[in-house]
């Protein structure tokens, strides 16, 4: 092929590329900010992240190394379980439901922990998912609570966590590490590693679908995220309100106000397509620490966005 024609067809590849980011970015939920080029980073990070999943997965460490290593993950924390702990037997309950909707072979289990001194979550390989004390003081309501969940959940089923520490786990299993020290050093991997704007955005998305297929209130993803953006605001977080290309780059996660507006907007259309549909809130529900399946209280179900 002549050096003029192939730079002509990478300029119209180019070209197309910038029209279909422009198109989707167009296509996304205004911003509540003044300007921030979050979006724009996450969608042009999907095809690189893609790539950068297969080749991870190339890697030959199973689904059975995920499932041994969370089953490593779970005795730990199972040791450190009080007995009778309320928040413990909550999260346990919430998830006996949410679990219902994976498809990865893990038995699946959240932990309390505190106090870390921050509201957080954190999905770990093989089905496990950390929940700080902090969290559950923040969160409004059981459906906030479980779209958190949800989204550490997808997480684990779009193999984010995994395939994060895939690579490491590999050299250090040819240099036959326990399964303790592996289980180590995929904690530590985790702890320092920020996910991708792209990533965020899938397990947000996976969040979002699982509560439109449960019992729950869609718009308890985005009024999550609007708990943390005022419990952050408390704490004295600001927000910039204006794009930095640098900044809004290597930010891990988009904005909390860019997260609100778009899946508030989204419930809002779910809620205006299914007027007919009761879904439950559960604010009562979180400060007793009793799920949907003990307490359904009957001022908690939504008849409408209102």
């Amino acid at each position: 092929m002549k050096p003029g024609l192939r730079l002509t067809l990478l300029v119209l590849l180019l070209a197309c590329g910038a029209a279909l980011v422009a198109s989707l970015y167009v296509a996304r939920v205004r911003s509540p900010l003044q300007s921030t080029l979050a979006s724009s980073f996450q969608l042009l990070g999907t095809p690189v992240k893609l790539l950068d999943r297969i080749a991870s997965r190339v890697v030959p460490v199973s689904a059975l190394d995920e499932r041994e290593l969370g089953d490593t993950f779970r005795e730990r924390y199972d040791a450190q379980i009080t007995s009778g702990d309320e928040d413990q037997a909550y999260l346990d309950a919430l998830i006996a439901e949410i679990k219902l909707f994976a498809h990865k072979p893990f038995p699946y289990r959240a932990y309390v922990v505190g106090n870390y001194g921050a509201p957080n979550a954190m999905a770990l390989p093989g089905g496990v998912i950390l929940v700080t004390k902090e969290l559950l003081g923040a969160l409004h309501s059981e459906s906030e609570l479980v779209a958190v969940l949800a989204h550490e959940l997808g997480h684990i089923e779009r193999g984010h966590c995994f395939d994060t520490v895939r690579f490491q786990l590999l050299t250090r299993k040819i240099g036959s590490d326990t399964l303790g020290a592996l289980a180590d050093a995929a904690a530590q991997i985790l702890l320092r590693h920020a996910y991708s704007k792209t990533t965020e955005g899938e397990a947000d998305e996976y969040a979002y679908e699982l509560l439109v297929s449960s019992r729950y209130d869609p718009l308890g993803v985005a009024k999550s995220f609007g708990s943390l953006r005022r419990y952050m605001k408390s704490a004295g977080a600001q927000t910039p309100k204006h794009a930095h290309p640098i900044r809004d780059y290597f930010m891990s996660h988009p904005p909390l106000e860019i997260r609100e507006a778009e899946f508030s907007e989204r419930a809002v259309i779910w809620w205006k397509q299914h007027p007919r549909e009761r879904r439950y809130v559960g604010q009562q529900n979180l400060f007793d620490r009793k799920a949907l399946g003990t307490l359904d209280v009957r001022g908690e179900w939504a008849s409408d966005v209102g």
